[in-house]
C-alpha cells in the first residue's frame, strides 16, 4: 500500500530505488513484528508434525538462496554479487516468513487490498496520457509518447507490470460480489459490484495507456485462466468472449495502442523479430552465451549487467546482429527473469529454479481452495464458524491465474527485479504456499 507511492525526487534514481528501500524495510519490520508476536504469545502455531523447513515456501526458496550465495566465491564479479545478494535474501525471507507466520485467510485479505493503490496509480497514468495532469517534466517531448505515462512508477513498463496482479484480484473481488451465496441483491450489493467494475476498468485503461504489450498479454492470459477455471464451460467461454470484446474496445479507443500493435504486426511481417520485440533478443542471446561460457558457476548473482559487454562483443564477432534502436549500448537485465537466473546461477541455479517451480506447481494444483464452496462451508460462513483461511469461491482459479500471469511476465520482462512488482507477487506466492500447507487444528 505504501511503497508504490514512495518517491524521492532528489535521489539519483527517484523511483525504483526508493520503492525497493521502502519494500525491504517494511518487509523486515513485518518479520520482526511477527516474530515478537509469536514470542509474546508463547505458543507454536506451526504443525509439530511438519516443521518449518518442510513447508512448501522454505522448500522452494532455500535451494535458490543457497545456489545464488555460492556466487560470492565462484563469480568473477564478486562486488556485484555482494551488492545484489541482500535484496534476494530479504525477499526470500519475507516470502518464507509470511507463509509460515500468517494463515491463508490473512494473506488473502492482504491480497484483496491490492486493487485500491493500483487504481490510484493507474488513474494518475491515465491523466498523464490525456494531458490533464503532468506532474513531471520530460525532455524531447517524451510526455507525448507512451514512455511518458509513468504515474509514480517512473517507467511505463513498470507501471503496466505492477497493474497485472491487482487486475486479477479485482476480477476475483467482482466474482465474489456477484456470485457470493450470501450477498443480498440490494442497492448496496450492486453499488459494491459497480465499484469493483470501475476499479477493474481503471486498471485496464491504465495498462492500455502505457501500451506495454507483455503486461497486457499477461493480464489477458491470467484472466482467461481464471474464468475458464471458475465457471462452467459455456459460461466461461461467454466470459472470455466478453473479455475479448473489452480488449478490442480498449484497442479501438486508444489510437496509440492500435498504432503500436499495427507497427509490431508490420515488423513481424517483414521478419524483423528483434525489432518487434524491441531488442529483447539481444538480452536473451547474451544470457544464453553466459550460460554456455559459465555453465557450472554462472557469472554471479547480480552480475548480468557487468558481463553483458563481454557477451555482446563475443556475439558480434560471430556475426550476431544487435538491435540499433536502443540509446544505451547495454542491457541492464535480460528482460527474461528465467534466462537471467540461468546466466547468473549456472546449471545448478537452473536445477534450483526448476525445483522451486515444481514445488509452486504442486502447491497451486494441490491447495485446499475450491472453485465452489460446498453447502456445509456456506452454512458455516453464514453462521460465522467458517474455518480460518478458507478462500471460498475462486481461490484455486486465482492461484492458477496469478501463477500464469507471473510466468508470462517473467518471460518477457523482469518483474522480480522490480520491488514495485515483486513484493505484491511475494504476498501472492506466500498465500499459495500457505494454502498448500496441511490445515492446522484451531
Amino acid at each position: 500500500m505504501v511503497a508504490p507511492f514512495y518517491v524521492v525526487f532528489t535521489a539519483n534514481e527517484p523511483f525504483r530505488l526508493p520503492k525497493l528501500l521502502a519494500a525491504e524495510w517494511l518487509g523486515l519490520a513485518s518479520l520482526l513484528a511477527l516474530a515478537l508476536a509469536a514470542a509474546f504469545r508463547g505458543e507454536d502455531r506451526a504443525d509439530p508434525a511438519l516443521p518449518g523447513w518442510r513447508r512448501p515456501a522454505f522448500l522452494a526458496v532455500a535451494p535458490v538462496l543457497a545456489v545464488a550465495s555460492l556466487g560470492l566465491v565462484a563469480s568473477s564479479h564478486p562486488e556485484h554479487t555482494r551488492q545484489a545478494l541482500p535484496d534476494l535474501w530479504i525477499a526470500g525471507s519475507c516470502l518464507v516468513g509470511w507463509s509460515l507466520a500468517l494463515d491463508a485467510g490473512r494473506l488473502r485479505r492482504l491480497l484483496r487490498w491490492l486493487p485500491l493503490p493500483a487504481a490510484l496509480m493507474a488513474g494518475l497514468g491515465v491523466l498523464q496520457f490525456h494531458g490533464v495532469f503532468q506532474p513531471f517534466r520530460f525532455l524531447g517531448g517524451v510526455h507525448n509518447y507512451r514512455l511518458g505515462v509513468t504515474s509514480l512508477a517512473g517507467n511505463a513498463g513498470d507501471l503496466a507490470a505492477y497493474l497485472v496482479l491487482p487486475g486479477l484480484v479485482a476480477q476475483w473481488r467482482l466474482l465474489e460480489t456477484l456470485a457470493g451465496p450470501d450477498a443480498p441483491r440490494g442497492r448496496r450489493h450492486w453499488l459494491r459490484a459497480g465499484s469493483w467494475a470501475f476499479v477493474l476498468i481503471a486498471i485496464l485503461y491504465g495498462i492500455a495507456a502505457t501500451q506495454s504489450l507483455t503486461p497486457a498479454a499477461a493480464l489477458a492470459a491470467g484472466s482467461a485462466v481464471f474464468w475458464l477455471a471458475t465457471l462452467p464451460v459455456r459460461r466461461a467461454l461467454t466470459a472470455v468472449v466478453a473479455g475479448a470484446i473489452v480488449l478490442a474496445t480498449l484497442v479501438a479507443g486508444v489510437p496509440e495502442l492500435r498504432e503500436r500493435l499495427a507497427g509490431v504486426g508490420r515488423l513481424l511481417a517483414q521478419n524483423q523479430l528483434n525489432a518487434a520485440l524491441t531488442g529483447r533478443l539481444d538480452g536473451w542471446n547474451a544470457a544464453l552465451w553466459m550460460v554456455k561460457e559459465h555453465p557450472w558457476t554462472g557469472v554471479g548473482h547480480g552480475a548480468y549487467r557487468a558481463e553483458f559487454g563481454t557477451a555482446k562483443l563475443a556475439l558480434q564477432n560471430r556475426g550476431v546482429e544487435f538491435f540499433e534502436g536502443h540509446t544505451d549500448p547495454f542491457f541492464a537485465n535480460a528482460h527474461n527473469d528465467l534466462l537471467e537466473a540461468a546466466a547468473e546461477w549456472g546449471l545448478p541455479g537452473v536445477a534450483a529454479l526448476a525445483w522451486g517451480l515444481w514445488v509452486l506447481g504442486r502447491s497451486v494444483i494441490g491447495q485446499g481452495a475450491r472453485t465452489r464452496a460446498p453447502e456445509g462451508a456456506r452454512a458455516s460462513r453464514r453462521a460465522g464458524t467458517e474455518a480460518p483461511g478458507g478462500d471460498g469461491r475462486g481461490g484455486r482459479p486465482f492461484a492458477l491465474a496469478g501463477t500464469a500471469a507471473a510466468l508470462l511476465l517473467a518471460l518477457g520482462q523482469f518483474p522480480f527485479h522490480l520491488a514495485l512488482v515483486a513484493y505484491p507477487f511475494l504476498v501472492f506466492l506466500a498465500w499459495v504456499f500457505r494454502q498448500a500447507d496441511p490445515e492446522v487444528e484451531p
